[in-house]
């Protein structure tokens, strides 16, 4: 019988220089923590545009999308 262990901390998913300033703001304009952006990855956002929804990230400039897409890479996909 093979089990695989689930990973219960979703952090531990992330490469280190992903779990730096977790507390900072990932989303600047809208000043979305990256705490709020994870936990939206999370709860089941796959896509920059659920996670849009869900933290009104990426609404301003957009600059903070390819570090979404990073996360969602890392949290919803592995």
């Amino acid at each position: 019988m093979n089990k695989r262990n689930p990973v219960t901390n979703p952090l531990d998913k992330l490469p280190a220089i992903l779990k730096k300033n977790l507390d900072k703001n990932l989303c600047v304009c809208n000043e979305v923590p990256k705490m709020d952006i994870i936990n939206a990855i999370v709860s089941g956002a796959t896509t920059v545009g659920e996670v849009k929804k869900q933290t009104y990230a990426t609404m301003g400039s957009a600059c903070c999308k390819q570090q979404i897409e990073r996360l969602i890479e890392y949290l919803a996909h592995n």
